[in-house]
């Protein structure tokens, strides 16, 4: 099974399809479309590792705060990522856990090509379809 991402514009937004054999891969997947939407992530190092634990309620509610922490994170961190990996997703009672490594580099505005700023993820078209053979995720993000 293959691995991937594209777009779907929207007026002010813009929804991405993202999958790959498993949910961690369609997360990952997720993460680093995200990041292409600002940044032509070819040109970012992957030098410098950040890990990441985020929860949620449920699976929707778990990548939406995926996606809200990277997005965040550039800000914060003033940092563009081009690496991302998932090291667990664990399914407990009523709450979702995940645990990641990100790795990037501080922004450089005359190094990195720079795209569109990302506002926010919202809720708009969020969808997770987890089949035995591929996951797919559908999200909108705010730009």
């Amino acid at each position: 099974m293959t691995k991937g991402f594209r777009f779907h514009e929207h007026t002010a937004d813009i929804t991405i399809e993202a999958w790959g054999p498993e949910l961690l891969t369609a997360f990952e997947q997720g993460a680093k479309a995200t990041m292409e939407v600002m940044v032509d992530t070819s040109g970012v190092s992957s030098d410098e590792p950040t890990d990441i634990d985020v929860e949620g309620i449920d699976l929707q509610e778990l990548l939406v705060e995926w996606i809200g922490e990277i997005i965040a994170m550039v800000d914060i961190e003033s940092k563009f990522y081009s690496r991302f990996e998932i090291n667990e997703i664990n399914r407990a009672d009523q709450r979702c856990f995940l645990e990641a490594t990100v790795w990037g580099e501080s922004i450089d505005h005359d190094k990195h090509e720079t795209r569109t700023e990302v506002k926010a993820m919202t809720y708009a078209d969020l969808q997770i379809e987890e089949t035995d053979e591929k996951t797919t995720i559908w999200f909108t993000l705010d730009l």
